[in-house]
């Protein structure tokens, strides 16, 4: 089984680079780092907890520089300048510094006689599985311009997808934040002092103030352990989604949420559309596309219907038959397909498909940022009157008393 290990080593320039690198063994781990032209300094095992941070810390490169990235990429070749040469301009410009580091080690790669998509491979810890795989089919067909240029218009589509899901879901969200800030301050803060008065008063207090006062209590006085402890369950949920049983549990629980449910399906159907049509534009074939799209899905219960669909074509059937039995493909999706298979135009009815999905996806958007806000705003409202109502119960109760002459026992 691979190890991962922790290394700091210099690139060609000099420079002291830090990362990871998952080998057999120690020595495998520094040969896979000669290879990327990489001098090991310090190299060392990892530790559970530094996979964790590392991954939080050390992500993929973002869909938006990708965008950029391979928009300026494809000018630049259209334009008829080398690739060693644009990778060298891009080296020098590209915004994100994980996209500088790998232009300038694929530099490297290419003056040694490499082909693109073999540099781009030595960093696929870092790049999309469909971006190295087009460049490969590209490489072989002479078309590596042209498939710059798609996969700049499939992240550009794809970031513009996931801005339109992260402004409608700000709004809500930042209620929410403010809203639970809100009552913790009226909890730790407010609650308190009225406790004081109702112990002065002596009088019994009815359920809800107990509660209330129970929980304002419990969060007074266990607060330094609720917030390590939010973060080890919030660290331990990551873990378990990270492991393969954990990943398809989440995402099948995702496809199967009330509200969530048919918006992350139209998201799924919107991405396996524009994924597969992008891929077929450049020539991958059909099995190896959908072997591609199974890894970037970013669902695994849709993974696994792919990996059928893959299974089916190796052995002579189509792809529409599985689809048509699919949970969470829709029944018009294996319809589209099914007629771009018989009429040979597959890529081209999917980028309609894509088109569909993707503005099914904007609506649904906005239904449930409508749906979320008046929900957010009852839910909130509830607890403040069950804040406000449990205050003021034991002040109505002792109103009562002082009318009827008389003062609540241990009154001085």
């Amino acid at each position: 089984m691979a190890k991962t290990f922790i290394y700091r080593a210099r690139n060609l320039a000099g420079r002291i680079v830090t990362g990871r690198v998952e080998a057999d063994n120690q020595a495998a781990a520094i040969a896979s780092l000669r290879e990327k032209n990489l001098f090991v300094v310090a190299i060392r095992p990892a530790l559970p907890l530094q996979l964790d941070l590392y991954r939080l810390l050390n992500l993929k490169v973002r869909v938006r520089d990708l965008a950029v990235f391979c928009r300026q990429f494809a000018a630049m070749s259209e334009a008829g300048i080398p690739l060693l040469q644009c990778l060298r301009v891009l080296a020098g410009q590209t915004e994100s510094r994980k996209l500088r580091e790998i232009a300038r080690d694929a530099a490297a790669g290419i003056e040694k006689g490499k082909a693109l998509s073999e540099a781009f491979r030595s960093h696929k810890e870092h790049l999309p599985e469909l971006l190295i795989n087009m460049l490969a089919a590209a490489e072989v067909s002479g078309t590596v311009d042209q498939a710059l240029a798609r996969l700049a218009v499939h992240f550009e589509k794809e970031h513009e997808l996931r801005q339109k899901i992260r402004s409608a879901m700000t709004y809500p969200l930042l209620v929410a934040g403010m809203s639970f800030l809100a009552v913790i301050a009226l909890l730790v803060l407010v609650v308190p002092v009225f406790v004081d008065i109702f112990t002065q008063m002596g009088a019994a207090l009815p359920l809800p103030t107990r509660v209330l006062i129970g929980v304002s209590a419990f969060l007074s006085r266990y607060w330094y352990v609720l917030l390590p402890a939010a973060a080890a369950l919030a660290l331990a949920l990551r873990r378990a989604a990270a492991t393969e049983r954990g990943r398809r549990l989440a995402d099948r629980t995702l496809l199967h949420l009330p509200v969530a449910g048919p918006l992350a399906r139209k998201a799924v159907v919107a991405r396996f559309a524009r994924t597969l049509a992008t891929l077929l534009q450049s020539g991958v074939p059909l099995v190896q596309a959908l072997e591609t799209l199974e890894k970037v899905i970013g669902n695994a219960t849709a993974a696994e219907e792919i990996a059928r669909a893959r299974e089916s074509i190796r052995e002579g059937e189509r792809v529409a038959p599985v689809l048509a039995q699919s949970t969470v493909f829709p029944p018009m999706a294996a319809s589209m397909v099914a007629v771009g298979e018989e009429s040979g135009a597959l890529d081209e009815l999917l980028v309609k498909l894509a088109a569909f999905y993707e503005q099914e996806v904007e609506a649904a958007i906005a239904r449930l940022s409508g749906l979320v806000e008046p929900l957010l705003i009852a839910g909130v409202g509830a607890i403040v009157a069950f804040i406000a109502l449990s205050i003021y119960l034991p002040l109505f109760n002792l109103a009562g008393v002082m009318q009827g002459g008389g003062m609540p026992a241990g009154t001085p």
